[in-house]
């Protein structure tokens, strides 16, 4: 009876044995299993990160390319409106004159006249302007409008384009026989209209603190900063010099 006891134990102990054995191997395929799948992931998640990479350096590249492409369309942008408000540096605008004044006359010969007696009067004797073209600026204008189109004279002389210019920023307005008031501007391109707005906008705050300043070139801003005259194109840039200046001046 002892016996077949300690052979049924012998028997359970070989038993667990095997069972031991077997749940090793087991595990340990297992475990190889998720080496192999661990080793597949790591692999996979490098392939992933250096794609990452690959594709951040090929972000970075296109910004830096379209940052210097921005750069130079913006370039571009202002020597393509410096070479059209160029073409246009002997033209002159003549606002607020009536639309009845070239009825009896060609545009030319009535801004001729208009000019000999307000603005030139020591050329009323000889007339000679050097108008190369005169017209109303092309807009369909309503019938009832009470505003008149602009008037567009091109001289063939610039100094006399300079002088009527030069008398138009004195006088400000031109009285036509008590009839009608005009005013006469620099022709330029919208760009630099609205650019030169802003620089005037920008002058009164220059002048406070002390810095000559004055619009150059029909839309540039020229500003003496510690000592050497500085010519502004961009507006930014000028409101970054004023913005110095300010804390210069407040911490003086």
């Amino acid at each position: 009876m002892t016996a077949t006891i300690e052979e049924l134990m012998g028997q359970i102990f070989e038993l667990l044995k095997l069972s031991q054995e077997e749940t090793r191997r087991e595990t340990k395929d297992q475990l190889n299993q998720l080496n192999t799948h661990l080793t597949l992931l790591s692999t996979q998640v490098s392939q992933v990160e250096q794609r990452v990479s690959d594709l951040e350096d090929v972000e970075n590249q296109v910004e830096t390319s379209t940052s210097q492409i921005q750069s130079e369309l913006e370039d571009l942008q202002i020597k393509l409106d410096e070479m059209e408000n160029r073409s246009r540096r002997s033209n002159l605008r003549f606002v607020g004159v009536p639309e009845e004044i070239e009825k009896a006359s060609s545009v030319t010969k009535a801004v001729s006249e208009l000019i000999c007696k307000t603005i030139l009067l020591d050329r009323a004797e000889t007339g000679d302007l050097s108008i190369m073209r005169a017209h109303r600026v092309p807009f369909i204008r309503p019938a009832n409008s009470k505003y008149s189109r602009t008037i567009l004279v091109n001289f063939g002389d610039y100094r006399i384009k300079e002088q009527i210019l030069s008398q138009a920023r004195k006088a400000r307005e031109f009285k036509m026989d008590d009839s009608f008031s005009f005013c006469v501007f620099s022709d330029m391109s919208v760009t630099a209209a609205h650019r030169r707005c802003e620089f005037v906008g920008l002058i009164d705050n220059f002048k406070r603190l002390g810095a000559p300043v004055g619009i150059a070139q029909l839309a540039k801003l020229k500003v003496l900063y510690k000592g050497q005259a500085k010519v502004f194109q961009n507006v930014q840039e000028a409101r970054n010099i004023l913005e110095l200046l300010k804390k210069q001046r407040g911490g003086s």
